[in-house]
């Protein structure tokens, strides 16, 4: 009788597990609460050119030391300050932007630049959707087309990760499209698009572990003749179940591309970028 009652106690134990490890992620923020977070991300960059002797003599000529070699870091933190709930299902919000100092080094040649976000403050509200609409931005140093750009951005892409709405088990995949412009000085900004696979590997103690796989392609449904983009990545994420939150993000991303300027000269570029993300909620 006892090994019976043993036996079903196990079947119930494991079929409890098993239930648990069925989740439906939604990404919301919630009230009175304090999300700090903590970003940083570095990247190294390798520019070359392939011409005729008489264009790189001249580049020499000009100064140019080729390869190009660029690494950058950016450190970035901000604090979300979320209030009451009000009557409608809503709460007001203050985000606080701390120092945004980026380094950057080309052939050896270090700058250090205080970006104008630093010190900005964003008022606004979380509607009943979880949806934030900015009411007014404050910062010295932030234009106005600054100010657009953030209020357009924060207004619009309201999760880091879009994930599916059905529950997900152990063992489950998804997939999501990121856009991405380059800015390439003399020339039209490049479009790629990066494909992310999101693997959930494990749920325990309240937290969600996914490994990340990233695939770099050419933007195809912009016109960019001549140009050739790959890149492969991967990374790890963490999803904090209880406060419905992704509070862990680090990748490493490789990407390539090869730019016919004309005839004569072909730019290859490689780079390397890492991001780690981090968010505490209080």
């Amino acid at each position: 009788m006892i090994k019976k009652l043993t036996f079903v106690l196990l079947i119930l134990t494991s079929m409890a597990s098993w239930a648990q490890e069925s989740v439906v992620f939604k990404t919301k923020f919630k009230p009175n609460k304090k999300y700090k977070t903590q970003v940083k991300t570095t990247s190294y960059t390798e520019i070359e050119f392939i011409a005729d002797q008489e264009i790189m003599d001249r580049l020499k000529s000009q100064g140019v030391e080729l390869p190009i070699i660029t690494e950058s870091e950016t450190n970035m933190s901000t604090d979300i300050i979320t209030h009451e709930l009000d009557k409608n299902g809503e709460f007001t919000a203050t985000m606080e932007y701390g120092k945004m100092i980026s380094n950057t080094t080309i052939n050896g040649k270090t700058t250090t630049e205080e970006k104008p976000y630093s010190g900005m403050k964003i008022l606004g509200k979380y509607d009943v959707d979880n949806k934030f609409k900015v009411d007014s931005i404050i910062g010295e140093k932030v234009s106005q087309q600054m100010r657009t750009v953030l209020k357009t951005t924060l207004e619009s892409v309201q999760q880091a990760i879009k994930f599916p709405e059905k529950p997900m088990k152990v063992g489950e995949t998804f997939t999501s499209e990121i856009p991405m412009t380059i800015p390439m000085e003399g020339m039209n900004p490049i479009s790629v698009k990066i494909d992310i696979e999101y693997l959930l590997t494990e749920i325990k103690e309240g937290k969600a572990f996914f490994n990340i796989k990233q695939t770099v392609g050419l933007d195809m449904s912009q016109e960019q003749l001549n140009i050739i983009a790959s890149g492969t990545g991967a990374g790890t994420a963490q999803f904090d179940i209880k406060e419905n939150f992704l509070t862990k993000y680090q990748s490493e991303l490789s990407m390539s591309m090869t730019i016919k300027i004309n005839e004569k000269m072909t730019m290859k570029m490689k780079s390397t970028t890492t991001s780690e993300h981090n968010v505490v909620i209080e």
